[in-house]
């Protein structure tokens, strides 16, 4: 899938830990919201963080690395940060980003075959198409064009009860 990159083991473990740790320690709201259509609103947790709060982290070099990696992903203002956090039983619809670029950061330390919490990529010409299915790995950077309609996939009961993502968008 063109606009879509993805990359592993970029980001050492001391900083993992450190991303980790802001995650549990951020405030959370309610309510997030992925479409637009009032019967598919669901109260999932998210946290709004500001560009320092994510500097504190120092992801943001290990992210901006990969970036520097991709001609196609051109836009580099960065305007919002967003920490997801997703529980078994939330419900994440197909959505997009539209005129945007995303970096998306997987939080969890530890994530075992059988959890799920996949993030999946549809065919923009046929929804019931998936493109791409970005596994849950723990530290993986994943770039992509914020127009391919994308959604969550909540984790099996068998995992740990939250799973953290970090959304990076760019305009």
């Amino acid at each position: 899938m063109s606009h879509l990159n993805v990359f592993d083991d970029q980001v050492p473990y001391i900083d993992r830990e450190k991303m980790w740790d802001f995650c549990i320690n951020s405030t959370y709201r309610l309510g997030w919201q992925d479409q637009d259509t009032p019967e598919k609103y669901d109260l999932n947790i998210y946290s709004i963080w500001t560009e320092e709060e994510l500097q504190s982290t120092n992801i943001f070099p290990h992210i901006t690395k990969c970036i520097d990696e991709c001609d196609w992903f051109v836009k580099k203002k960065l305007f919002k940060v967003v920490c997801n956090l997703v529980r078994p039983d939330d419900v994440h619809y197909i959505h997009v980003h539209h005129n945007q670029q995303v970096a998306l950061y997987y939080v969890n330390l530890e994530w075992r075959d059988g959890w799920h919490g996949e993030t999946v990529f549809y065919n923009p010409d046929k929804l019931n198409e998936i493109a791409y299915t970005s596994l849950f790995v723990p530290g993986r950077i994943t770039l992509f064009d914020g127009s391919i309609p994308h959604a969550i996939r909540p984790q099996s009961i068998k995992a740990p009860k939250f799973r953290f993502t970090v959304s990076l968008f760019f305009d």
